[in-house]
């Protein structure tokens, strides 16, 4: 009887075990399943930003926004390969310093010209 009772005490056991795993393993599924889903939505907001900044990049929106902000753009004396954007407006001129490549120009660094009262 006692041997009876260990052989039903194992087989519990086991089925107690099988069921965890199996539970375990659609779990697991439902994870891989929702992360799945969450990287397509990152891959498409990605791709929708990456749309985003090469559109900001263009050089028609560029020379709007130079426009918009009336930015005067004058060649600088040392390079000819960049260009200053000054805010003609206020009492402190600010310059950018902006790379001119092809079409593209970037921001590179902010340079402070002292006041305008002196003219």
């Amino acid at each position: 009887m006692f041997r009876w009772l260990v052989m039903f005490a194992i087989i519990i056991t086991m089925a107690v075990l099988v069921v965890w795993e199996r539970n375990k393993t659609i779990e697991t599924g439902y994870q891989i399943a929702q992360l799945q889903k969450d990287f397509n939505e990152m891959s498409e907001r990605n791709k929708n930003l990456n749309y985003y900044v090469q559109k900001l990049k263009s050089h028609e929106v560029i020379v709007d926004k130079v426009k918009t902000y009336q930015l005067a753009l004058l060649p600088q004396e040392d390079s000819s390969n960049s260009v200053v954007a000054r805010n003609t407006k206020g009492s402190v001129a600010v310059s950018l310093k902006t790379i001119m490549a092809g079409n593209l120009y970037t921001q590179k660094e902010q340079v402070l010209k002292g006041s305008v009262l002196h003219n």
